[in-house]
């Protein structure tokens, strides 16, 4: 049974290192003066351990950026944003 948990959890964890995408290509200025970027990132971790006493862990994190508007200026632009970054840990023992 530790074994078959051993192989699952390094699966899993293989798993989410690995990422699919094309080769990068490189913008023109034109087109780097049409960029607007913003994005969302959640991240969650969970450790235990059992024995005699057990405990756990539970970390979350979460980050947000949304972009309002866009005011053209002398040297490019400017962006509004609205930004909003939360975490939480828990943890349990018995």
């Amino acid at each position: 049974m530790k074994i078959m948990k051993t192989i699952v959890a390094s699966a899993l964890v293989i798993g989410m290192g690995s990422a699919f995408a094309a080769e990068p290509v490189a913008l023109t200025e034109t087109q780097m003066d049409n960029v607007t970027a913003g994005g969302n990132a959640v991240a969650t971790a969970f450790g235990s351990a059992f024995g005699l006493f057990s405990a756990g862990t539970l970390n979350a994190a979460t980050t947000s950026v949304t972009i309002l508007g866009i005011l053209p200026a002398q040297g490019g632009q400017i962006t509004q944003d609205w930004t909003v970054s939360s975490s939480s840990s828990e943890g349990f023992a018995f």
